[in-house]
C-alpha cells in the first residue's frame, strides 16, 4: 500500500485518488496561478490606503486581503474537498468550478465594502430615513450632511443636489459646505453638471462660491475654462483672481479670443489673467513658443503682465534654457536678465549666475547672492544655502522641501532679500503648520514668524521625529 501511494503523482495526492486526464490538466492549470500570487499580495497592500469608514468596511478589507494572502495555503485543501463534494453529489462537472470560489468570496467582500452597509455614518443620524444623495451630500429627516458633518442651516425637506458640489434648499445655495451669499435658490442652475466650472442664477454667475459680479447677463459668454466676458468686462475664471474683486474692462467684445490659459487678446487690449498688459500691441502680440508666461509684440518681450526692456529675445545670449525660460538667464552683453526678465544688478557675472534651489528666487554667481534681482547684503556665495522647510501636520513633521523665504550663508540669516539680526543659526527652524494654516520661524531665543502652539513648541523643543 505504501508503495502504491508513493507511485501516485502530485495531482492524485491532492485529489486523494487517480484523476482523469482532463482533471489532471485542470488542476495543473490552477496550480500555475500560484506564480501570480506575489503580484496579488503586493496589490492587496493598497487595500488599506483609504481611510476605514466603519467596522464592516474593516472586516471586508481583512476578508479580501486574507483571500489573497492565504491563497497558497487553502488552495490544495479546497481542490481536494471540492473534488470529494462533486463526486459525492454525483455531479463531477461541479469540480471545474472550484477556481470561482475564492473569486466569488472576494467579490462579495468588495461589494459589501462599497455598499451603504459599510459606509461611515454621521454621528446621531436617523437610520430609518438616512440616505446618501451623492458622494458629497446625504440627509435624513432631521439634518443634511456634507461628508459626515451636519450642514448647519440646511433644510432637509427642500434640499436638492444639483451636482457633486452644488445644492440648494428653500433659503440657500450651497457650494460644498458653504453658503453662496446672495445666490437665488429658485433660479440657480448648474449647466452640464458643472463641466463648464460655472453655475448661475437669474442675476449672476458663480465659480465655486465666488460670484463673478457679471455686469450684463444678456451678453455673457464663456470662452473656455479660463475666460469669460460680457459687453463690459472680462472675467478670468480663477478662484484666487476672483477673490480680488478686480474689474477688468473689455476692449472689444466681438474680437476677444484666448491665446492660452493666461493670455487673451481683442482688437484693443492684451490680457494676462485679470490684468490688462499695459502698452502691449494686440495686433502683433504672440505667446512665445513652448512658454505659458511669456509674450512678444513689436515693441518688447513680456513676462506675465510686465513689459521688459528687452525688445527682441532672439538678439540676446541665453543660458540654462534646457527646461524653458523659467530657469534661464539672458544678456545683451551689458545687462543680465533673470527669468522674470528683470535686470540684475550691475556686475552680475553671466557665466556663473545660477538658481541656488529649484523653484526658489535666490541666485548666486561666483561672488554674490541675489534675491530675484536684488543683491543680498554681505552674503557669501560659497557658503550660501536655503533652509529646509518643516511641514507640520497632525501625524508628523517632514522636510521634503526648501523654504521660499529664509536662507543663510553660515553667519547671516536672510528673510528673502533682507538681513536678519540676532538669529541663532544653529537652532533656527522655519516651516508651515498645515493644521493652524500659518508659517513659522524661530530659534532657541524667540519667534520671528507665527504664533506658538503645542505642535510648533514640540518641534522647537526637539521632541518631534523629523522625516523626509
Amino acid at each position: 500500500m505504501e508503495q502504491e501511494n508513493n507511485s501516485k503523482g502530485l495531482t492524485a495526492r491532492i485529489l486523494g485518488e487517480q484523476p482523469t486526464a482532463l482533471q489532471k490538466t485542470f488542476v495543473w492549470f490552477t496550480l500555475l496561478t500560484l506564480l501570480l500570487w506575489p503580484i496579488g499580495f503586493f496589490v492587496s497592500i493598497f487595500f488599506w490606503d483609504a481611510p476605514i469608514h466603519s467596522s464592516i468596511d474593516e472586516i471586508c478589507r481583512w476578508g479580501a486581503t486574507l483571500i489573497i494572502w492565504l491563497y497558497p495555503i487553502y488552495l490544495f485543501p479546497l481542490i481536494r474537498l471540492w473534488f470529494k463534494f462533486s463526486k459525492k453529489v454525483g455531479m463531477m462537472w461541479l469540480f471545474y468550478l472550484y477556481p470561482l470560489i475564492p473569486v466569488v468570496v472576494f467579490y462579495l467582500f468588495v461589494t459589501l465594502a462599497s455598499s451603504a452597509y459599510a459606509e461611515r455614518k454621521p454621528e446621531g443620524y436617523d437610520s430609518s430615513t438616512y440616505k446618501r444623495l451623492n458622494e458629497t451630500y446625504a440627509l435624513d429627516v432631521n439634518h443634511v450632511y456634507y461628508g459626515y458633518e451636519r450642514l448647519e442651516g440646511a433644510d432637509p425637506s427642500t434640499f436638492k443636489v444639483l451636482s457633486d458640489d452644488y445644492a440648494t434648499d428653500m433659503h440657500h445655495v450651497w457650494y460644498e459646505d458653504s453658503i453662496i451669499e446672495g445666490a437665488e435658490p429658485a433660479t440657480f442652475a448648474v449647466p452640464n453638471g458643472d463641466i463648464s466650472h460655472l453655475a448661475h442664477d437669474a442675476h449672476d454667475y458663480y465659480m465655486r462660491n465666488r460670484p463673478l459680479h457679471v455686469a450684463d447677463m444678456g451678453s455673457f459668454r464663456q470662452i473656455d475654462n479660463n475666460w469669460a466676458l460680457d459687453s463690459l468686462h472680462v472675467y478670468y475664471l480663477n478662484i484666487h483672481a476672483l477673490a480680488e474683486n478686480k474689474v477688468v474692462s473689455v476692449g472689444d467684445y466681438r474680437t476677444f479670443k484666448a491665446l492660452n490659459a493666461f493670455y487673451a487678446i481683442d482688437a484693443k487690449c492684451v490680457y494676462y489673467k485679470n490684468n490688462i498688459v499695459e502698452g502691449a500691441d494686440p495686433a502683433s502680440f504672440t505667446v512665445l513658443k513652448g512658454e505659458h508666461y511669456y509674450g512678444q509684440d513689436k515693441h518688447r518681450v513680456y513676462y506675465e503682465d510686465y513689459g521688459s526692456a528687452i525688445r527682441d529675445l532672439n538678439t540676446l545670449r541665453h543660458k540654462d534654457m534646457e527646461n524653458g525660460m523659467f530657469d534661464a538667464f539672458h544678456t545683451d552683453g551689458t545687462t543680465v536678465y533673470n527669468y522674470k526678465l528683470l535686470p540684475m544688478p550691475k556686475g552680475t557675472d553671466f557665466m556663473t549666475i545660477h538658481r541656488v534651489e529649484a523653484y526658489r528666487k535666490w541666485y548666486a554667481d561666483k561672488e554674490r547672492v541675489y534675491y530675484e534681482n536684488r543683491l543680498l547684503p554681505g552674503a557669501n556665495a560659497k557658503t550660501f544655502k536655503v533652509f529646509p522647510s518643516h511641514y507640520l501636520s497632525e501625524v508628523g513633521v517632514s522636510t521634503n522641501n526648501k523654504s521660499d523665504t529664509y536662507s543663510c550663508d553660515g553667519s547671516r540669516v536672510y528673510y528673502r532679500d533682507s538681513l536678519m539680526t540676532g538669529v541663532d543659526i544653529a537652532s533656527f527652524v522655519c516651516g508651515y503648520d498645515f493644521v493652524a494654516e500659518q508659517s513659522f520661524a524661530f530659534d532657541k531665543n524667540q519667534y520671528y514668524e507665527g504664533t506658538p502652539n503645542p505642535r510648533i513648541e514640540k518641534l522647537r523643543q526637539g521632541k518631534c521625529q523629523v522625516g523626509k
